[in-house]
C-alpha cells in the first residue's frame, strides 16, 4: 500500500486534499502546520507536523507533498526513507544535492509543481511541443512566460498576501538574466527592469512584468531545441498596473539591503500585517505563456496560452490551483507515470494535456489563442 503524506498542511490545502481522499481514499495522511486542525477532513487521517513522527510514518515507495518552502530536511527524510515526493518548490543547488541519487534508487522528486512554479510549465512544454512539429530553419524565437497571484479589487499598493512575503522579496533581491535580441542579459535587480505587457483576455488589460531568477535552465527542461534561434526569451512575475509605482519604497529598501535575510524577514513580517488579504477576499491567479516565431521579419507561427482565475467565497484561486496540482502530482507518481529521478514539472505530453483540461475546469478563463488564424477561426 503506497501512503501519501501531505507535510505542513493549512487550509491552502483543502482543495487537493479533499480530491486525494476522494481518489485515494484512507492512503492519505495529512500533517498540519501550527498545531491546526482542518475542517472537511476527518481527524482519524490528521495530526500536527512533527518531523520525527513524520520519519517513523514513511515507509518505502510512499510519497510525500510538500507545497511550500520547507527544510531540505524534509527532502532528506524522503531519501532516507525510500520516498518519492512531489513539491512546490524552485530546484535549487541544495536540493539537487539533497536528493542527488534519486533516480539511481528508483525514486521520483517532483519539483516546481504547484501554480507558479508549475501550471507554466505545462503551458510552455506543450507550445514548444507543437512548434517542434511546424519548425523550419531561419526561425527566429520570441518566447515570454509570466505568472503571478493579484488581488481582484487592488489598493495603491497593488498587491496582497495570502502567505509569506517572505520568497518574494527574496525573488526580487535576487539577479536575474533573460535574453533580449539574441544576447543574454543581466539585472542586479529584476525591478529595474519592469515593463508594461498587455494581457490577452476577453477585455484586455495591461500589467507589468519582469523577469526573475535565470531564463536558460528553463529553456532546457522545456525541450528547446539547441540549435534554435532564440532572439527573446523571458520567465518573470505579472503584477497589476501600477505595482512598481506601490513598491517604491520596498524597491528601496531591498536595494539598500540586498539579501540580508534578517532585513527581508522584518520587512516580510510587516508587508504581511499591512497587507493581508482578508478571509473570503477575492485573487487573482494570472498566466500569460508565449511562443512566436518570425521568418525574415514577419510573424509565421504564435500560440499563447492566458489564464486569469478568481477567487472569493470557495477560497483564494492560488490555494485551490496550487493544491490541485500537488494532488495531481501525487496521484501520477503512485500511477507509476513519472520516471525516477529529479524533475521539474512533468514532461509527458499526455499528462500535460490532461492536466491542462483539470487547470482549465478550475481556472475559469483558461485558453490556448492561435495568433496566427484569422480570430473568426478561433476555437474559444
Amino acid at each position: 500500500m503506497t501512503m501519501i503524506h501531505w507535510v505542513q498542511a493549512g487550509t491552502d490545502a483543502l482543495f487537493g486534499l479533499q480530491r486525494l481522499i476522494r481518489k485515494q481514499g484512507k492512503d492519505v495522511r495529512v500533517w498540519t502546520r501550527d498545531g491546526i486542525s482542518l475542517d472537511g477532513i476527518s481527524a482519524d487521517i490528521q495530526q500536527p507536523y512533527d518531523h520525527d513522527r513524520l520519519s517513523d510514518a514513511v515507509q518505502p515507495g510512499d510519497v510525500i507533498v510538500a507545497p511550500r518552502p520547507t527544510e531540505i530536511a524534509i527532502a532528506r527524510l524522503a531519501m532516507d526513507r525510500g520516498a518519492n515526493m512531489a513539491v512546490g518548490w524552485h530546484v535549487s543547488d541544495n536540493l539537487r544535492a539533497a536528493v542527488a541519487g534519486a533516480a539511481e534508487r528508483g525514486l521520483v522528486v517532483m519539483a516546481e509543481a504547484g501554480m507558479v512554479p508549475g501550471i507554466e510549465h505545462l503551458m510552455a512544454r506543450d507550445l514548444v511541443n507543437e512548434y517542434r512539429h511546424d519548425a523550419r530553419p531561419g526561425d527566429v524565437l520570441h518566447f515570454t512566460c509570466y505568472g503571478g497571484g493579484m488581488p481582484k479589487y487592488p489598493d495603491n499598493f497593488r498587491h496582497k498576501f495570502n502567505t509569506s512575503p517572505l520568497s518574494l522579496l527574496n525573488a526580487l533581491a535576487t539577479p536575474t538574466s533573460w535574453i533580449g535580441d539574441g544576447e543574454v542579459r543581466h539585472a542586479d535587480f529584476p525591478f529595474d527592469v519592469i515593463r508594461s505587457h498587455d494581457l490577452n483576455l476577453p477585455t484586455p488589460e495591461r500589467h507589468q512584468v519582469y523577469p526573475h531568477y535565470d531564463v536558460a535552465p528553463y529553456l532546457q527542461a522545456y525541450g528547446f531545441d539547441p540549435d534554435w534561434q532564440i532572439a527573446t526569451a523571458q520567465r518573470g512575475a505579472i503584477r497589476l498596473k501600477g505595482w512598481d509605482q506601490g513598491w517604491a519604497e520596498v524597491f528601496a529598501h531591498i536595494r539598500e539591503t540586498g539579501k540580508d535575510q534578517k532585513a527581508l524577514r522584518e520587512l516580510a513580517e510587516v508587508l504581511w500585517k499591512q497587507h493581508p488579504f482578508m478571509r473570503d477576499e477575492a485573487d487573482r491567479a494570472v498566466l500569460s505563456v508565449s511562443l512566436r516565431a518570425e521568418a525574415e521579419g514577419k510573424t509565421r507561427w504564435h500560440r499563447e496560452w492566458v489564464m486569469d482565475a478568481a477567487g472569493g467565497r470557495n477560497g483564494f484561486a492560488r490555494f485551490r490551483l496550487n493544491s490541485l496540482m500537488l494532488a495531481l502530482g501525487a496521484e501520477a507518481i503512485v500511477a507509476g507515470r513519472i520516471s525516477p529521478g529529479l524533475h521539474i514539472g512533468v514532461t509527458d505530453p499526455d499528462l500535460i494535456a490532461n492536466w491542462l483540461v483539470e487547470v482549465t475546469h478550475q481556472a475559469g478563463h483558461s485558453r490556448r489563442i492561435n495568433h496566427t488564424r484569422n480570430p473568426s477561426e478561433q476555437a474559444s
